[in-house]
């Protein structure tokens, strides 16, 4: 993953310093985020340019008759515009979790958006999924105090029929074991899965999120406004999993990878 420093620490290395106190999260059965009723009351936002993160109102917009979260800026990140654009539910934590989202709803970002789970707000730790609308690609990747890895743990290449139409994305945490899966609009027809297993000091429970993220070969190549829509973000508590099958070892991580399409994968 191309995030240095300077571009962004993603929202999980500022969330901290904007509540300025420990968060007290309740441990959480589920929540779902579908914006039929406005923003949700107990959603932070929060916009990262270059000059820092600040809290912010994203809009609401009607497609096809439902309510979706637009991440917008009116400007380039050259000009002070957001790198980053995120939206975190400090409220609930979570350990085995499943996140998922309706991602590009409207069907005309080139960014890439990344769902998190087991953030945690002190340390500014969290595993991520990202799939970016640019590159065409789906990986996953661990964050260790707001550091993001160049490299993700693994990821998949041309794993989107086509850039400019919705898909439905699924972050799965349980015990250790990571799962990004990508579907299509309706969630019912699987594109693509990553699987992971951190065997190196795994993350405990934390909160969630998501984030559009200018794409890995947009900065500074494209230099347009950070521009998303999402719906339906939610997370679940999950059971843990009774059988761990078909892997590859690789570093800290076990990783397994599959496509119901022809796609291409590096393993990191």
């Amino acid at each position: 993953m191309h995030v240095s420093l300077p571009k962004s620490l993603l929202v999980c290395s500022t969330i901290l310093g904007m509540l300025g106190t420990t968060t007290s999260a309740a441990n959480a059965a589920s929540f779902v985020f579908d914006f039929e009723s406005g923003l949700p009351a107990e959603a932070l936002f929060l916009k990262t340019t270059q000059q820092g993160t600040l809290p912010f109102t994203p809009s609401i917009e009607t497609i096809d008759g439902n309510s979706v979260l637009r991440f917008s800026d009116d400007l380039p990140s050259s000009e002070g515009g957001a790198i980053t654009s995120s939206l975190v539910n400090p409220a609930a934590t979570f350990e085995n979790v499943k996140v998922s989202a309706l991602l590009n709803p409207a069907g005309d970002t080139n960014d890439q958006l990344l769902l998190f789970a087991r953030l945690d707000l002190e340390t500014s730790n969290t595993y991520l999924a990202g799939i970016d609308f640019a590159t065409n690609r789906l990986f996953l990747n661990k964050v260790i105090e707001g550091v993001v890895p160049a490299t993700p743990i693994v990821e998949a290449f041309d794993v989107l029929p086509d850039l400019n139409q919705p898909y439905f994305a699924e972050f799965t945490v349980i015990d250790n074991q990571l799962t990004g899966r990508l579907f299509d609009e309706t969630g019912t027809n699987e594109l693509a899965e990553l699987s992971a297993f951190d065997t190196d000091q795994p993350l405990s429970a934390g909160v969630t999120g998501i984030s559009v993220d200018i794409s890995d070969i947009g900065f500074p190549k494209f230099d347009d406004p950070n521009n998303a829509t999402i719906d339906n973000f939610a997370a679940t508590s999950v059971p843990e999993p009774s059988s761990i099958l078909g892997l590859l070892a690789v570093g800290a991580f076990v990783t397994k990878i599959s496509q119901r399409r022809s796609v291409s994968a590096k393993f990191r």
